[in-house]
């Protein structure tokens, strides 16, 4: 279509969002010089358009609704600032080619020169081309810097929840307020007492909610939806990885809570993602227990009675095997669990005194690791001295290029076997500390477990305890406790018996007091022997 109203022009103004438009003119600037230049050329200007966003993609809003007016013919000029701001992207360049072509537009002009349709197309398949190669070169460039800003270990990105963006250093640092919530959060799920539901209350119940937008401003201030507290659960960021571009980087920033702790997260929302399905909804006990008569597992159903009452029992799967056991109400093996789960709760005080002790004891052998460390420097340091003089022995021909080699290859394998000795040593002298501060912590925490009617937190410390030593024989629990929760049911029968100071560790260190006999030791105690070298 041919426009035939050939003096009314559309101002069009554009300032993207994007880093590289940081440099253009603001729209207030384009605004005022564009209309002084239609004034001075005496271009009949009919209607402004304003647009704020990227033009490296096609699909603007504003961009297209202008074009279609141009093509209604209700102009037929374009006033702009420059070409790169109707188009940085082949689609869009191509159609404003086409209509000037077509004298649909019949005039572009811009501050510094004009484009009509009778001109050579060349100039401006030049331009339009630079502008959209610079754009795929600045995100080129962009991605290469990120990803190199990543492999710096220093996260290309906001900062999540218990974390700020440090302007001043141009660093992610600890939000004091927010991170004490969030490790809480995390233990509170690993502990299994909550659902990512109930985390997202905690949250909101510490002033943790949705963030508002100015698009909708209602939608602020509201409880974190379900998925939203699942992505700051399965947020590595918080133990001192993080991930970008599908890969995963170790940061600089300081760690949240450790590794160890967010692991037995990730395994938790695992383990309630296979658990949590509709066709098991009301039978949470199913797959804890074994039959005491055939090893066959445990199963639940759910009854409904003609009057409507609805049931659940659990009883023998009998698969490909005859069992006489009987089945028992959901209700008496919840209460049943609970009473098993009791005999396992570790008394404050012990917790306390126990983590006291241990942490002693990893002073101590931290001190123990510096010396050793500082042995084997020394012992590099010497390798390196020998290897020197080795060299220059060789240089003033003292010795034969195969003794030089034989000897370096000799002094070199004992350098890297010493410098990884010295590596292996930092790793793992503390390796025992937290899963044992971990261990006191769960075993504390099954007061609460026991008193919480949810079953979920309950099968949960249980598969801990008990493994796969969980029977069900005759509508009673049988069970054999693993490694250290056996020494602390045994500790616990005798804590009426004897004094707390013979049932705890002695101040001496984590090996058991000699005042206490063999056969109660072997009983009670879980020792835990300082690290070796």
């Amino acid at each position: 279509m041919v426009n035939t109203n050939t003096s009314q022009y559309f101002l069009y103004a554009r300032k993207s969002t994007d880093v590289e438009d940081k440099q253009v003119r603001s729209i207030e600037d384009q605004l005022a010089v564009l209309r002084s230049l239609a004034n001075e050329q005496g271009l009949n200007v009919v209607c402004e358009f304003v647009e704020k966003q990227s033009a490296k993609r096609p699909g603007r809003p504003v961009f297209n609704d202008m074009v279609a007016k141009i093509v209604k013919g209700e102009a037929s000029g374009i006033i702009c600032w420059k070409l790169d701001r109707l188009a940085r992207n082949p689609v869009d360049a191509a159609q404003i080619e086409w209509l000037l072509q077509e004298s649909t537009i019949q005039h572009i002009q811009t501050h510094d020169r004009s484009y009509r349709s009778a001109d050579n197309v060349m100039l401006m398949n030049v331009e339009f081309g630079i502008a959209n190669q610079y754009i795929r070169d600045l995100s080129a460039n962009t991605k290469r810097g990120m990803y190199e800003k990543a492999r710096r270990g220093e996260y290309p990105g906001l900062a999540p929840l218990g974390y700020l963006n440090d302007v001043r250093t141009k660093s992610i640092v600890i939000d004091r307020y927010k991170a004490p919530i969030i490790k809480q959060a995390f233990e509170r799920y690993a502990g299994g007492l909550c659902s990512l539901e109930n985390t997202a209350g905690f949250l909101f119940e510490r002033g943790i909610m949705t963030k508002q937008i100015k698009k909708d401003e209602s939608q602020g201030g509201k409880l974190l939806k379900r998925d939203q507290a699942k992505y700051i659960l399965s947020n590595p960021f918080y133990c001192g990885l993080f991930r970008y571009g599908g890969e995963l980087y170790q940061g600089k920033h300081e760690s949240l809570i450790s590794k160890q702790l967010f692991d037995k997260v990730q395994e938790v929302l695992k383990q309630r993602g296979k658990t949590i399905r509709k066709p098991a909804e009301g039978k949470p006990l199913a797959g804890l227990l074994r039959c005491g008569e055939c090893g066959r597992s445990v199963t639940g159903e759910t009854h409904i009675k003609k009057s409507g009452l609805v049931f659940t029992y659990y009883r023998c799967t009998k698969k490909r095997t005859v069992c006489s056991q009987p089945f028992i109400r959901d209700g008496e093996l919840a209460s049943q669990l609970s009473q098993a789960l009791k005999k396992f709760i570790m008394p404050k005080q012990w917790a306390d005194e126990l983590s006291q002790m241990a942490e002693k004891d990893s002073q101590e052998a931290d001190t123990i690791t510096k010396a050793v460390a500082e042995d084997l420097r020394s012992q590099v340091e010497g390798i390196d001295r020998k290897l020197q003089r080795l060299k220059e022995m060789y240089l003033d021909q003292d010795i034969e290029q195969q003794d030089y080699r034989t000897d370096k290859n000799i002094l070199v394998s004992q350098k890297k076997s010493l410098e990884e000795q010295i590596v292996r040593l930092q790793q793992t002298h503390k390796s025992w500390l937290e899963p044992y501060k971990q261990w006191l912590q769960d075993a504390e925490k099954l007061g609460e477990i026991t008193l919480s009617p949810d079953p979920i937190p309950k099968k949960s410390a249980a598969q801990q305890i008990f493994g796969s030593n969980l029977f069900l024989k005759n509508r009673q629990l049988q069970f054999s406790p693993q490694n250290q929760w056996a020494a602390l049911q045994a500790a616990l029968e005798k804590s009426s018996e004897i004094p707390l100071c013979k049932i705890l560790v002695p101040r001496e260190g984590l090996e058991p007091s000699r005042d206490c006999s063999h056969t109660y030791l072997k009983r009670t105690c879980m020792p835990i022997p300082p690290p070796r070298h």
